[in-house]
């Protein structure tokens, strides 16, 4: 929604989503990258069991959501006053404290937050495909990607039981 000035104003579900990622210190949607990045936080943090409600699909670049697209966007100009969140459950707490120290080395790495989203990804999509055929489905998908970089973010899903 605008307001009368053309910004976007947040919506309740913007402002749940922008004291979750207060706490990441991880907004950017000005960039390419920084929408990028926002994608593949949510799903991930999603992927931890913190639901927020975004529905992903496939597309090129991994798992995307056009409704978390439109609640970064809305948060373009308010993020700055949005507060920190907690959440009131204390295993969902939980949960949020360990996603957050995975989220410590990668939450400004696109590349590594991608391939890692696209394989879990994948294997949620496709349950019964085995390990090679979900790293050939990433390979054909996301070329860039090496093999090495495919192979290091299955055992870093694996290390953690997400997939």
């Amino acid at each position: 929604m605008q307001n009368r000035h053309g910004a976007h104003e947040p919506s309740p579900d913007s402002l749940v989503l922008g004291m979750v990622l207060k706490n990441l210190d991880n907004f950017d949607t000005t960039t390419f990258n920084g929408r990028l990045i926002l994608q593949k936080t949510v799903y991930l943090m999603q992927a931890f069991g913190i639901c927020l409600g975004y529905e992903f699909g496939w597309y090129l670049r991994g798992p995307y959501c056009t409704a978390l697209t439109k609640h970064g966007l809305a948060l373009n100009d308010t993020y700055r006053s949005v507060p920190r969140g907690s959440f009131g459950d204390e295993n969902v707490q939980a949960q949020f404290s360990s996603f957050l120290r995975f989220m410590e080395d990668k939450k400004h790495d696109a590349d590594r937050l991608e391939i890692l989203a696209s394989i879990h990804f994948l294997t949620r999509l496709h349950p019964k495909m085995d390990r090679s055929a979900i790293l050939t489905k990433v390979k054909n998908k996301q070329e860039y990607f090496t093999e090495k970089q495919r192979k290091d973010a299955w055992r870093e899903l694996q290390k953690r039981s997400m997939i």
